[in-house]
């Protein structure tokens, strides 16, 4: 049988051929909907690149002024060392962050970064220079300034800082040192919260029907109650719990020791039955299948944070923050790659970097940051793409609240950052762990030595109120015993490893730069040197800088008596003058007057006099 095709008719094969490829741009056209818009939203973050973490370059009109990086500067600064690979950086806290330019000619050639992070403390700064050794190119060359209140235990990390950001590996050994270090250390016992005996307080609190039952004479007291009828009612609050952990609850729920504190409830056992339990707090019972060993096991630098005394353990750590990000550790594996996580802890490290990474591209908030950048452009710059805060906008700031003059005189009012809440009080060691804020700077310049690392340290210029103040705060002799240290400590690392001591230069001590003459109040004229009681300028900076890498250029001249560099040699006669020179300047001054009668009355803001830690 012959079969003749018509006109219009269509093979099937054709027909077929025509489906196949109407199904394949439908897919393509579903995937291209749901693949373009991220990956539109992908190119313009990183094209604006809000927190200079992509490398983006600085296009003027775009992007040259990023005002959001200020806010999430702990955040990006230790993945921008990740990228750069430097061969250089500058470390401290913000006032080397303000001061020491990257591009000052002393510097050795290649890539220096500003690698000092706000508010750092000594550990802090270890961190960011284990971080930077480890992705240097390699690492040739590293200023560190050194600040009095960042070896004060009591000091706090910045809340935005998380070790996980660091090079993994270099946390655990550190981590593996202090065990070490601390195993054999004196250390005191913490005092045991007493649990389990009656608390009429807390059970009228907790029942407020039996203490109006009470005003009505129906029974003499709430014991009586309990005994005769809120026992069997199960009535809570008759006593607290043995296993309940009080201390531990007001650490992990700070906020909750504050409404105590105002009368509001009795203790915190008390605000867990009333708020506490129903909004998911933890840290008042441990859970029953808490491993402690398997937690530090898997964040090596929880082991750290307890030995400063931030935590008591790893279980207080975990309720206060390390349920918040996430940590492994907290409860068993439940599947084959929480077991690889938890054996692997540079895999887990890997995960969290590319999780954060990825909120840093994927989010609104980036979006926001990134179109306020392109918005923004017109005002001045904070930060530079090396990492330094220029500061082109503070000159403004410092005006609108009366200028350098008025900052200065607030000392008399707080003692910050050398005394801070809530103990305000300054000591070099925590006695329950016996962990001193000098473990780190004495493993950093371990590492330094190990790695042929050409480390230059220096103590930060202080204004001579600043030194004032300390003086009339009671803490004279540990800046003393604090310098002192420091000396030692170098030259003990450096007769170990067979070196001679890195220098070591003090720009604290009264001098030229100093002692510049503070403009009187009401007077909103810049100082010269320095930003304010705090921060120097990066004139200063340039100084410190010429003074450490003996680099002297055509336009300026250190002045003679702006830095001497420590030995154990000299340390005594060096802090025999300065006091001499701190004295006769502050009997000149008025403000220094002024802040020695304030520091000398009992406040909440100092003390220091009962101190029991060294």
């Amino acid at each position: 049988m012959t079969l003749i095709w018509q006109s219009g008719d269509v093979p099937f094969g054709t027909e077929a051929t025509r489906q196949q490829t109407g199904y394949r741009r439908f897919a393509f056209a579903v995937l291209a909907f749901l693949l373009i818009p991220p990956a539109v939203f992908a190119g313009f973050t990183i094209a604006v690149d809000p927190y200079f973490v992509w490398g983006s370059p600085s296009w003027p009109g775009i992007n040259v002024v990023r005002p959001a990086y200020e806010s999430k500067v702990i955040i990006a600064k230790p993945y921008q060392v990740a990228r750069l690979h430097p061969n250089a950086v500058s470390l401290g806290s913000s006032r080397a962050e303000v001061g020491l330019d990257p591009r000052h000619k002393g510097w050795t050639p290649g890539t220096v970064f500003n690698f000092a992070l706000p508010s750092s403390n000594s550990y802090a700064v270890m961190l960011a220079f284990l971080h930077a050794q480890k992705h240097g190119a390699p690492l040739g060359q590293v200023v560190v300034g050194l600040d009095f209140f960042a070896y004060n235990i009591n000091f706090p990390l910045a809340s935005t800082l998380q070790e996980q950001r660091f090079d993994e590996s270099a946390v655990r050994e550190f981590a593996h040192y202090l065990d070490g270090a601390l195993r054999d250390r004196p250390k005191s016992a913490a005092t045991p919260a007493t649990a389990g005996d009656w608390n009429e307080a807390l059970y009228l609190a907790v029942n407020a029907d039996v203490k109006a039952a009470l005003l009505r004479k129906e029974f003499k007291s709430g014991r009586e109650h309990f005994e005769l009828a809120g026992r069997a009612e199960g009535r809570k609050g008759a006593t607290v719990p043995t296993d309940w952990d009080e201390v531990g609850y007001l650490q992990v729920n700070p906020d909750v020791a504050a409404v105590i504190k105002e009368g509001t409830f009795v203790n915190g056992y008390h605000h867990w039955l009333a708020a506490g339990l129903a909004e998911g707090r933890l840290g008042g019972f441990r859970p029953v299948d808490w491993d402690e060993a398997r937690y530090l096991a898997a964040n090596p630098f929880v082991r750290i944070r307890i030995a400063r005394g931030e935590y008591r353990d790893g279980y207080l750590h975990y309720a206060a923050i390390g349920r918040k990000q996430g940590l492994r550790g907290a409860t068993p594996p439940i599947n084959i790659l929480d077991r690889l996580l938890l054996q692997y802890p540079t895999l887990s490290h890997a995960v969290y970097v590319a999780s954060e990474r990825f909120s840093l591209l994927f989010s609104t908030t980036t979006l926001r940051d990134a179109i306020a950048t392109l918005r923004r452009q017109s005002e001045p710059a904070d930060f530079d793409s090396q990492g330094m805060r220029v500061w082109h906008g503070q000159e403004a700031v410092l005006d609108r609240v009366g200028g350098a003059t008025a900052v200065i005189h607030r000392l008399q009012k707080a003692w910050n950052p050398m005394l801070v809440a809530p103990k305000m009080q300054y000591c070099f060691t925590n006695p329950e762990t016996g962990m001193t804020t000098f473990d780190p700077y004495r493993f950093m310049i371990r590492k330094a030595y190990a790695e042929g690392t050409d480390l230059r340290l220096f103590v930060t210029p202080l204004h001579a109120v600043v030194r004032a103040t300390i003086e009339a705060l009671g803490l004279g002799e540990r800046y003393a015993f604090w310098l002192k240290e420091l000396v030692r400590i170098n030259e003990e690392e450096a007769s170990r490893a067979g070196h001679q001591p890195f220098p070591l230069w003090d720009f604290s001590a009264p001098s030229s730069i100093t002692t510049e003459p503070i403009p009187n109040l009401g007077d909103r004229s810049p100082m010269r040197w320095f930003w304010e009681r705090s921060h120097y300028r990066k004139q200063t900076g340039d100084f410190i800088l010429d003074r450490v890498f003996d680099y002297s250029g055509p336009s300026r001249a250190v002045p003679a008596d702006f830095g001497i560099r420590l030995t154990s040699a000299n340390i005594d006669a060096h802090l025999a003058e300065g006091a001499n020179s701190l004295a006769k300047w502050a009997a000149q001054s008025e403000l220094a007057s002024n802040i020695a009668r304030e520091a000398g009355k009992p406040s909440k803001f100092n003390q220091q006099t009962s101190a029991t830690c060294w």
